[in-house]
């Protein structure tokens, strides 16, 4: 037997009506889930993807008293700061640009991971570590490891 539906006919505008809605609440939930991602993101209490030496320490530190790092891990990411605003200049870095100049420290912790895996310098302590610490703060930062 042959419907008698068409194009025309009041029965296929609420199949299409049908599809239309779905499609609306379809978009609005990834709309919604990618809002919450850039939210979660966004709510974050510091951005290790785009701050200065200065902003570094004070995160870490801030870090551990919510015991996210360890004291290990705070006195890494803060040792060179404290080095430079102790000594005012560190390795051709002043303090002026400790506190000025923004960088990406999970960038820079990686880079510094490839040179001292290349050069054959880094023990499997010093490896574990640097990658424990990326781990971390890609989790603290994405909500997940990026890395992986």
């Amino acid at each position: 037997m042959i419907s008698n539906i068409t194009a025309n006919s009041p029965q296929a505008p609420i199949g299409h009506q049908a599809l239309k809605n779905r499609q609306t609440v379809t978009e609005s939930r990834v709309h919604s889930a990618q809002t919450d991602t850039h939210n979660n993101i966004r709510s974050r209490q510091f951005d290790f993807s785009n701050m200065t030496l200065e902003e570094q320490s004070n995160a870490a530190e801030a870090l551990y008293q919510q015991g996210i790092l360890s004291l290990g891990e705070v006195a890494f990411l803060t040792g060179r700061y404290n080095l430079i605003e102790h000594d005012g200049e560190l390795g051709g870095t002043t303090l002026a640009q400790a506190k000025a100049e923004k960088f990406d420290v999970i960038g820079q912790l990686k880079e510094n991971l490839s040179a001292v895996q290349s050069q054959g310098a880094a023990t499997q302590d010093v490896v574990r570590n640097y990658e424990a610490m990326i781990n971390k703060l890609e989790v603290y930062q994405f909500g997940f490891h990026a890395s992986a």
